[in-house]
């Protein structure tokens, strides 16, 4: 088993201008985009994502503190992760410089209410690697302020293989 801090994560921000070489998050983006009417949706319906889309699809709900929790997860990433995430914290997949880490891409895509689209390759706290590209969606869910992001990964991307950054 790896160990996650015997492992250096790989987080690099991608131009949104890219979206297009990832044909399953620019089917999500298009439809977010559609349903937002050019303004942060309320909500995206299942229904109207591209059908590839939904294993790799998860709805994070930033919870007010220092945390946020996975109100709902695709079916590839529970099955690569070996159990059901929902209710599963950012603190309790990864391991504390990771969850940082993405803690502060989830609070940025909140303030800004811009989507992020992101490289990503870590170990996670259970010691499986993984590699992705993800896109951050702002969701607002009760019409205020973003408490929702909806995050969804590149299936031809997507992978649980050894990945760049390990130290010998």
């Amino acid at each position: 088993m790896l160990r996650p801090e015997s492992f250096v994560s790989v987080n690099d921000d991608l131009d949104m201008s890219d979206i297009g070489n990832f044909p399953v998050l620019s089917g999500v983006y298009e439809t977010w985009l559609r349903v937002g009417e050019g303004a942060t949706p309320t909500v995206v319906d299942a229904l109207d994502l591209p059908a590839k889309a939904l294993p790799y699809l998860m709805l994070v709900d930033l919870d007010g503190t220092e945390d946020a929790v996975i109100r709902l997860a695709g079916t590839a990433a529970c099955d690569i992760y070996g159990r059901e995430l929902k209710g599963t914290s950012v603190h309790e997949f990864f391991g504390a410089r990771d969850a940082r880490v993405v803690l502060d891409d989830l609070q940025t895509v909140a303030e800004t209410e811009a989507p992020m689209l992101t490289q990503r390759s870590y170990v996670s706290i259970n010691g499986k690697p993984w590699s992705y590209v993800r896109l951050l969606l702002p969701i607002r869910p009760d019409g205020g302020s973003v408490t929702r992001i909806l995050k969804a990964l590149e299936p031809s991307r997507f992978s649980a293989e050894p990945v760049r950054g390990l130290r010998a």
